[in-house]
This record gives structure tokens, sequence and C-alpha cells, in this order.
């Protein structure tokens, strides 16, 4: 089901499933499977840029350097728009056996609340396989104290500590920035053509990395081997959906060392929400990896984003 009342409908991932389980995991990744969707908001970035290199080969669409430029204004702010709303997440994993058949389906629904700080979301489960959890009250009392301790930590907060956050805060920004500025420089694309979209055109076409790339950022260096296709919403400027494939293994530092393995896919879609703000919908990934070079993770995860709806901006 889509979010702001679009019809249910069967998305085509394209994405391979993996073909055998692997060893016992840490808790941690199987918990946050989400954390590659960390990657594919990067790579968001590179169809965002990338669109505006294309609206050149496409003369009725506008400059295109005026389009990159509000195409990353959107993009850098849409953290900022989605926590303005509250939403559902539902979220399905899938275990397979040697043979590739379903052994095991676990799906949870959490109600999710944002923060314009990060760490203070809250993502509230409320069900495991269709079974309500029974601490709830136990868990809210919980998120509220944390927020109510972060907050005083705040009023406390030294003027040296608070410059050095600051600070810190700054840097992490700027680091941002810089991948974002060396992507045309990463890929290689090609215009595939237009299609419709949930009765919207979108710009589609392709992008890979380009054979001599060297990238100077951490980010750089584990997006460079991704490849996929984008498509653009060619009124609005807006992703509409994103595929990637790994094309070789990485490493990724989530806590601990995690490589992901070659042959790994994932899949994005984005849906105008109340006809003003574009936000996700649907997510999935499929591929495998290893944690600390021991455990191997077989993963199929997907998730849908509903029921989004706007906090009340002084709750």
């Amino acid at each position: 089901m889509l979010a702001g009342g679009g019809a249910s409908r069967t998305i085509d991932t394209g994405v391979l499933r993996p073909q055998r389980i692997g060893g016992a995991p840490p808790l941690d990744l199987i918990k946050n499977a989400r954390m590659f969707c960390r990657p594919l908001q990067t790579v968001a970035l590179i169809a965002l840029t990338l669109a505006g290199s294309a609206q050149s080969q496409q003369p009725p669409l506008p400059d295109a350097k005026q389009f990159l430029a509000e195409s990353m204004r959107r993009l850098r702010s849409n953290d900022l728009l989605r926590s303005r709303y509250t939403f559902t997440e539902e979220e399905t994993r899938y275990t397979y056996d040697s043979s590739g058949s379903v052994v095991k389906t676990q799906h949870r629904v959490y109600e999710i609340q944002p923060s314009f700080e990060p760490e203070l979301t809250y993502r509230r489960l409320v069900s495991v396989n269709g079974v309500p959890q029974n601490d709830l009250a136990k868990r809210d009392a919980e998120h509220q104290k944390k927020v109510q301790e972060w907050t005083a930590a705040r009023e406390r907060e030294r003027q040296n500590a608070r410059e050095a956050r600051l600070r810190r805060e700054a840097d992490e920004d700027r680091a941002e920035q810089a991948v974002v500025d060396e992507l045309p420089a990463i890929y290689d694309f090609r215009i595939i053509g237009r299609e419709s979209v949930d009765g919207r055109t979108a710009i589609v076409y392709a992008f890979e990395p380009r054979p001599a790339c060297s990238p100077s950022t951490p980010q750089g260096r584990i997006i460079k081997n991704f490849r996929g296709q984008a498509w653009v919403d060619e009124q609005d400027r807006e992703l509409v959906r994103l595929k990637t494939d790994v094309l070789e293994t990485v490493s990724v530092k989530f806590g601990f060392i995690f490589r992901l393995l070659k042959g790994s896919r994932g899949i994005m879609e984005r849906r105008k929400i109340d006809g003003e703000t574009w936000l996700p919908t649907y997510t999935r990934f499929t591929g495998a990896g290893r944690v600390f070079l021991i455990w191997r993770v077989d993963l199929d995860q997907e998730t849908y984003f509903t029921t989004y709806r706007k906090r009340d901006p002084l709750g």
C-alpha cells in the first residue's frame, strides 16, 4: 500500500533472492537491516545530480544548472521535511533455505515519531507477526525519560562543549557536501527515455561508475561500486524511484565492519504526499554480507512507509 491514500499494487523489484541462510549474526545487524538505506540515500544524491546534467539533452526542460541547484536543495531538505511527519513503517524480512524457498517470514509494524534531533526519533514497535506488543506504556515512558535527559543535558552544556559539538556537526555537513561535489566525477550516465509513474512523467536514465574514477571521500569510495537506474519526476525534479546494484564487495562501518557482497541489490520509491511533499513509500534490500569477516548474513527485507501525518509543530 502506498502512503497518502494511493491504491495497493505489486512492485516488481527486480531483486534476486539469497540462496542460503547464513550463520547467526549480531542482533544489531538484523535489527538494523534498514541501515542499507543509508547508501541508497547517498545514491539518491547521484540520481538528482545526474538528472541535472540530463536536462541538457531535453530542450523543453529547464536550464541544467538551475535544475541541478534546485534538485540538490530539495534533496538536502528531505530529512527536515520528513521530520515533520509521523508515519507507519511496515517491515518484512524473508529467510530462505538452500533451494531458495521461504522458510521464515517476520513482519514488524512501527509507529515512527521523528525528531529534528535524529537520536530522539522514536521507532515505536506496535506488533510482531500480527501480535500487538504489551509493553508499550513502559517503552513510551523510557523514551520520554530519554527526551527529558537529553533536554536537561543540552541546558547544562558548557559553552566550550557546545562549540565543540557545533564544530563536529559542521564538519559532518562539509563531509556530506564533499561527496555531493565529487559525484559528477564518479559516475557516467545515459538517458533511457521517459516513463509514466503513477500518472506522472519521469525521466529515466542509467548511471555507472567511471572506469578510472578515484574518489577522495570515504563515501565516494563506497558508492563507486554501485550502478543503477533512476526515475526523476519531470515536473517537480524529485526522485521517484531508484534501483541499485553492488558491483564489487565493499566494506561499510556501522559501529562494526560489514562487508556488503557483490550482487546485493536495493530499490527505493518515493511519492508525493498530500500533494505537496515527496517522501519514501517503499524500500527493499536483497543481498548478502559478512560481519567481522566471520558471519555471513543473507538478507531480504522490504519496508512500506504509510499513513504519513503532519505533526503539530509545537508538539
